[in-house]
C-alpha cells in the first residue's frame, strides 16, 4: 500500500532519470562498505541502496574509492550520494542525510596487555591511530585532538601499524575492528576497548547539499525496504545478528493441552464469578469517571511539554512515551527501548537508566539520541497502579546549550554552568487520581525551568516550584491571577503577541530578556504549546521557560575571541608574507652566482680540452696523440655536465639521457673521418641525476664508447654491419643496467680485465667500484659491457 501511495505522487509521477546516479562508495570498511575481487562495490550499505534504488526506480553506478576521496567527491558535486556516511554534527550542513538505516559505537583498540582506553579524555596524552577524515577523526578534532593523531587511508594499515609497536591506540568501529584483527591475524595481539559512551555512529545514506528530493525519495525508499523485510535479510546476511528463532513443536502441543485444561476450570468457575464482577464493574466504573478528567488532563499536559516523557518497564518496554518523544523517534508500539531506538536484540551496553532498579533511588544523566541530539536525562523510580517497578524518564534537548559551551572551550575560555540540585520524593497514592496529580507536579517541579500551565484568559492554572526561586512568588499568590497581574505591564507587552498565536494552535519560541527577584536581568528562553481538547478548540496552553543566560554570554565571549584571532591571523599573514619576498630574493642571487660558477666552470675546461688538442696535434707521435684525444674526450664529458648544470632549474641534477645523447654525439663526430659508416643507437632511460653520480657514470660511457671506436672496428668496411649502442633500463626489483657494445671483431681471449693493462678499462673498473656496482663482459660476435649499479646508488638524486 505505501509503495502505490509513493507511486502515485505528484512530484514523481512520470519522472524517468536521464542518466544514472553517480554513487560512491569506501573502500575497506567490511561489512559495510569494500569491493569484491573485480573491484565492484559490496558490502551491506551498497546492496540496502541498490534495494532502495530499486524499489523507487533510480538508476545508479558505483564508483568506489578511499573514503577522504567520495566525501570530498560528495561534497564538491562529482558524486550524487553516498551509502554509508555517519551523521555528526561536524558534518551538519555539509550534505543532506536521510533518516538512519543502522547505529554503530567505536572502541580504543591496543595491544595486548595495556590498560583498555575506557573513554576519549583517558587518551589525551597518547599516540592515536584514525582513518583520514572518519568520525572517529572529526570526534577527536572537535576535543582538540590535532598533535598526537597519526592519519592513514585505510583501518588495514592503522592495524598493522598498531601491532607493530609504533603508537599506543587506535579509534575505530568496534564491529569493523574485530572483523578486521581477525581477517590479517591480529587477535593475539590486539584487543578492543569497551564501547564508548560520548559518541556514536548513525549511519545514513548522503547526497549532495540541496538535493532535498533524491533525500526524500531515498528516505521512502527505505522505508518500503523494511517494511517489506529486505532490510533484515540483508542485516541478517552481512551483520549475523537477525536470527529468526525456532519454536518447538513439542512446546505447542503442551500450550495447547494446558489452555484446554484451562478452558475446562474456567467454565465451572464462571458463573460465580459473573454477580461479583457486575458489582466490582459499577464501583470501578464511578472511581473511573472521576480520575478520567483528571487523567486527560495530565495526559494532554505531557503531551504539550517541550521536553520527553517516557515510561519503562523492568523488561525494558516502552510503556508510554509523548508526543515531544514520538515526533522524533516514532511510534513505540509496546517494543522494547532497545530494539525502538537503536534497532538491537539485546539491552545497551552504555545506559544508565535501568541502574534504578539496583539503587532504588532517582538518577540524573546525560544521552545522545539516534538523531545526534544531547539530553539531560532525569530518572525517577516508580509504582504502576498494580504496584509493578516502573521508571519515569525526563529527557530535556540541551544540544544548543552543550554546542555553546563546547564552541567557548576550544577558544580556551571556561564557564561554570550551575546547576540547581533537584530533589523530589514521590507520595504514595491512595487513589488513582490523587496519583495522577501527584506525577504532573513532580515532574514540573523537578524540571530545570519555569513551567506553568495557563487558560486562554491568560490565568495563571498550574505552576511549579520554579516561579518562587526566580521571581519569589508562592503558588497561593500566582494561581487564578492574570499574567499581567503577576508580572507587570512591561513583561505583559512583551508576551501578548505570542499568547495570541498560540491560541491559534501554532506552537510558538521566542527569547528576551527577563528581570529576577534578585534584581539580575537575564536571558531566558520561553516556549508556548497549545493544549486542543476532543472538539478542536484551544482550551489553554503550557509555558516552559529556560535560563539561557550562560549560552548568550558565551555567544558573546566567543564573536570577541574570534575577531581578536582574525586580527591577529592578519597580523602574521602579513609578517610571514614579508620574510617570505625576502627569502625568494636571497635564494634567485644564489642561483644566479651557482650557475654562473658551472658556467666559468665549463668553460675552463673547455680551454683545457682545446690546450689538450693543441699539444696533440703537436705529436708526431700517434700513441702519445692518441693519448692526449683520450684526455681530451674525459675532460669534454666532464664540461658537458656542468653546462647541462647551469641550464637546468633546479641546479642540482641534470637530464642524464639528454646528457649521454649529447656526449655519445660528440664522440661519434670525433671519430667519424677516421671510423666512418659506423651507426650508434641510444636507448637511455629517462631519469635526473645529481653531479656526483652522473661525472662516473658519463667517463664510464666515454671509455666503453671510445673504446669501440678505436679497436672494434680494425679492417675497412667489406660492407658488414657497423653498430655501437648504449642502453639503459632500470631493474624489476631496483637498480639500473647500463650496457655499451658493438657489433665489431670482440674483445681477445687473453685479455684480462682485472690486469688490463689499458688506462680506459682500468678507470671503468675503478668508477664502477666507486658506484658499488658489478661489470660483466660478453664475448661474442662483438663485445658487450654489461654494469649493473644498485637503486640507492643512481636514484637517491
Amino acid at each position: 500500500m505505501l509503495a502505490c501511495i509513493i507511486a502515485g505522487l505528484p512530484s514523481f509521477a512520470g519522472t524517468e532519470p536521464q542518466q544514472p546516479l553517480r554513487v560512491g562508495s569506501e573502500i575497506g570498511f567490511l561489512p559495510y562498505v569494500d569491493i569484491d575481487d573485480q573491484g565492484r562495490a559490496t558490502g551491506f550499505a551498497v546492496e540496502l541502496f541498490e534495494a532502495v534504488a530499486s524499489t523507487m526506480d533510480i538508476p545508479i553506478d558505483f564508483h568506489p574509492g578511499r573514503w577522504d576521496t567520495v566525501w570530498q567527491g560528495l561534497k564538491t558535486g562529482k558524486l550524487d550520494a553516498l551509502p554509508l556516511v555517519a551523521h555528526m554534527p561536524e558534518s551538519e550542513g555539509q550534505v543532506e542525510f536521510t533518516k538512519p538505516h543502522t547505529i554503530g559505537y567505536d572502541s580504543f583498540f591496543v595491544r595486548k596487555g595495556r590498560d583498555p582506553i575506557k573513554f576519549i579524555e583517558q587518551a589525551r596524552s597518547l599516540n592515536i591511530i584514525v582513518l583520514r577524515a572518519d568520525a572517529a577523526h572529526d570526534a577527536l578534532r572537535s576535543r582538540g585532538f590535532d598533535q598526537q593523531l597519526v592519519l592513514v587511508d585505510n583501518l588495514a594499515d592503522g592495524f598493522r601499524l598498531l601491532a607493530s609497536g609504533q603508537h599506543d591506540a587506535l579509534l575505530a568501529p568496534q564491529l569493523q575492528g574485530n572483523q578486521l584483527r581477525h581477517r590479517i591475524g591480529l587477535e593475539s595481539i590486539i584487543v578492543p576497548g569497551p564501547l564508548l559512551k560520548e559518541y556514536r555512529r548513525e549511519f545514513c545514506f548522503a547526497v549532495r547539499k540541496g538535493n532535498t528530493e533524491l533525500r526524500d525519495r531515498l528516505d521512502q525508499g527505505l522505508a518500503i525496504v523494511k517494511a517489506n523485510g529486505e532490510y533484515d535479510r540483508l542485516y541478517r546476511k552481512w551483520l549475523g545478528i537477525n536470527e529468526i528463532p525456532t519454536f518447538p513443536a513439542t512446546y505447542l502441543a503442551w500450550g495447547v493441552s494446558a489452555a484446554v485444561s484451562l478452558l475446562a476450570l474456567m467454565g465451572l468457575w464462571t458463573w460465580q464469578l459473573r454477580r461479583q464482577v457486575a458489582l466490582r464493574t459499577r464501583e470501578l466504573t464511578q472511581a473511573n469517571q472521576s480520575a478520567q478528567a483528571e487523567r486527560q488532563r495530565l495526559y494532554d499536559v505531557l503531551q504539550a511539554l517541550p521536553v520527553y516523557v517516557v515510561l519503562l518497564s523492568k523488561d525494558y518496554r516502552v510503556i508510554f512515551a509523548n508526543r515531544f518523544f514520538e515526533q522524533r523517534y516514532g511510534k513505540a508500539q509496546g517494543r522494547p527501548c532497545y530494539k525502538y531506538l537503536f534497532n538491537r536484540n539485546a539491552p545497551c551496553e552504555v545506559c544508565d537508566t535501568f541502574n534504578i532498579f539496583k539503587t532504588g533511588g532517582p538518577l540524573d544523566w546525560r544521552w545522545s539520541g539516534p538523531d545526534g541530539r544531547d539530553y539531560e536525562i532525569h530518572d525517577f523510580p516508580f509504582a504502576d497502579t498494580d504496584g509493578s517497578p516502573m521508571i519515569m524518564e525526563v529527557g530535556i534537548d540541551i544540544t544548543e546549550v552543550n554546542r555553546a559551551r563546547q564552541a567557548l572551550s576550544e577558544a580556551n575560555a571556561s564557564l561554570e554552568r550551575r546547576v540547581a540540585e533537584r530533589t523530589a520524593e514521590l507520595a504514595k497514592a491512595w487513589q488513582e487520581a490523587e496519583h495522577t496529580r501527584d506525577l504532573l507536579q513532580i515532574t514540573m517541579d523537578n524540571a530545570p525551568a519555569l513551567m506553568s500551565y495557563i487558560d486562554r484568559e491568560g490565568r495563571y492554572q498550574r505552576i511549579n516550584k520554579n516561579y518562587e526561586l526566580w521571581f519569589g512568588y508562592t503558588a497561593e499568590q500566582v494561581l487564578g491571577r492574570h499574567i499581567r497581574d503577576v508580572h507587570g505591564e512591561a513583561l505583559w507587552q512583551t508576551v501578548e503577541p505570542y499568547l495570541e498565536r498560540v491560541l491559534t494552535q501554532e506552537r510558538i519560541d521566542f527569547e528576551f530578556q527577563s528581570l529576577f527577584h534578585d534584581g539580575n536581568l537575564r536571558w531566558v528562553h520561553g516556549t508556548y504549546s497549545p493544549d486542543v481538547d476532543a472538539e478542536g478548540q484551544v482550551r489553554g496552553f503550557v509555558g516552559h521557560v529556560l535560563n539561557i543566560t550562560e549560552r548568550k554570554q558565551a555567544e558573546e565571549a566567543l564573536l570577541r575571541l574570534n575577531a581578536e584571532l582574525e586580527r591577529r591571523v592578519l597580523e602574521r599573514t602579513a609578517e610571514l608574507r614579508r620574510n617570505e619576498e625576502q627569502l625568494q630574493a636571497s635564494l634567485n642571487e644564489k642561483e644566479v652566482l651557482l650557475k654562473e660558477i658551472h658556467h666559468r666552470v665549463k668553460n675552463n675546461l673547455q680551454i683545457i680540452a682545446s690546450l689538450l688538442q693543441l699539444q696533440a696535434d703537436a705529436q708526431t707521435d700517434s700513441a702519445v696523440r692518441e693519448l692526449f684525444q683520450d684526455s681530451r674526450c674525459r675532460i669534454r664529458s666532464m664540461a658537458l655536465i656542468h653546462e647541462q648544470l647551469y641550464k637546468s632549474q633546479d641546479l642540482k641534477t641534470i637530464d642524464f639521457a639528454d646528457y649521454v645523447e649529447q656526449l655519445v654525439s660528440h664522440l661519434h663526430r670525433s671519430f667519424a673521418h677516421t671510423i666512418p659508416q659506423v651507426t650508434v643507437r641510444l636507448d637511455i632511460l629517462p631519469f635526473t641525476q645529481d653531479i656526483d653520480h652522473a661525472l662516473p657514470l658519463g667517463l664510464i660511457v666515454n671509455e666503453l664508447v671510445s673504446n669501440s671506436f678505436k679497436h672494434a672496428f680494425p679492417r675497412p668496411s667489406g660492407g658488414e654491419k657497423r653498430e655501437i649502442w648504449v642502453t639503459m633500463a632500470q631493474n624489476a626489483p631496483g637498480g639500473l643496467t647500463l650496457e655499451v657494445g658493438d657489433s665489431g671483431c670482440g674483445l681477445p681471449d687473453t685479455l684480462n680485465l682485472d690486469r688490463s693493462p689499458s688506462l680506459g678499462l682500468q678507470l671503468v673498473q675503478s668508477l664502477v667500484l666507486q658506484l658499488h656496482g658489478r661489470l660483466t663482459v660478453e664475448r661474442r660476435s662483438g663485445a658487450v659491457f654489461r654494469i649493473f649499479i644498485p637503486g640507492e646508488r643512481i636514484f637517491s638524486g
